[in-house]
């Protein structure tokens, strides 16, 4: 048992989507069999998700299990729904993904509950359940979130909304294929906050055509007064993956990654900043 992971009283659940084809072209990407693009089949998360054939009832409900055998507390769940840009895959699904963590919550024990017919009737139900979920994220690109996505969002019970920026530099975005701008972003934070959503960032210093020195720049903009300001920040140093398009800049010789200490460096000079 690893006492800090439930710390805060809260326990976090995560769960995996199925592959579903991903808009975005990002040359960073690694795209494995059976996984959402971005994911690794050696990852905790990814594997579950592979172990239990991506099924959202049976990730939750053995991974609730496997949290309670160890010891610690399930009565708040923070459900995190991974997968890529949750917005890019079918309504019909979305509604069915949540609607089956929600049933696996719901139940005292695994396999002793009917599931629910609705999403509402979930909802409803987990109000008084053993397993209360008390905040729900999804992630997804800037891009695809707009007007209409907040009554959906809102719907679903999600509370948190997990943003890849990856850079605020349009030019950067661009040579790594991001297929969206900072405005994106910086419209998308602003819809959310209004929404009233918690906002998550992710922010990938490393990125082809970017430097330690143009890095500590780009990661000061999301400070500035009027811009993003997010409730929470995911950095994610950029990796070099076999099976990426950035493999093919690096053996050309037209990208380097940073080294160990170098990235050490810079994480530990911007963090200051936050």
């Amino acid at each position: 048992m690893k006492p800090t992971r439930t710390l805060s009283g809260v326990t976090t659940v995560t769960v995996l989507t199925r592959f579903h084809p991903c808009p975005g072209e990002c040359i960073f990407c690694p795209q494995e069999d059976q996984l959402p693009k971005s994911y690794l089949s050696e990852e905790p998360g990814a594997k579950r998700g592979v172990e239990n054939a991506f099924d959202p009832y049976l990730q939750v409900s053995n991974r609730i299990q496997a949290l309670e055998a160890v010891g610690h507390p399930t009565d708040k769940i923070e459900l995190l729904i991974l997968g890529g840009s949750f917005c890019a895959y079918p309504k019909k699904y979305q509604e069915w993904f949540v609607k089956r963590c929600f049933d696996a919550m719901n139940e005292a024990k695994p396999g002793k509950a009917e599931p629910s017919e609705t999403l509402q009737e979930a909802h409803e139900l987990n109000v008084h359940a053993v397993h209360r979920n008390v905040g729900l994220a999804i992630e997804t690109r800037p891009d695809l979130v707009d007007a209409k996505s907040l009554a959906w969002f809102r719907y679903l019970g999600v509370t948190k909304v997990q943003l890849g920026a990856q850079s605020f530099d349009d030019n950067i975005l661009k040579i790594n294929q991001r297929g969206h701008t900072a405005k994106n972003t910086l419209e998308a934070t602003a819809l959310l906050r209004a929404g009233g959503f918690k906002i998550v960032l992710h922010w990938m210093p490393n990125l082809l055509g970017a430097t330690p020195e143009s890095d500590r720049v780009d990661f000061l903009r999301l400070w500035e007064d009027g811009t993003y300001s997010p409730d929470e920040l995911k950095i994610y140093p950029c990796q070099l993956l076999e099976g990426t398009k950035l493999m093919d800049f690096w053996e050309k010789g037209e990208y380097q990654p940073y080294t160990e200490d170098t990235l050490l460096s810079l994480i530990a000079d911007i963090k200051t900043k936050v």
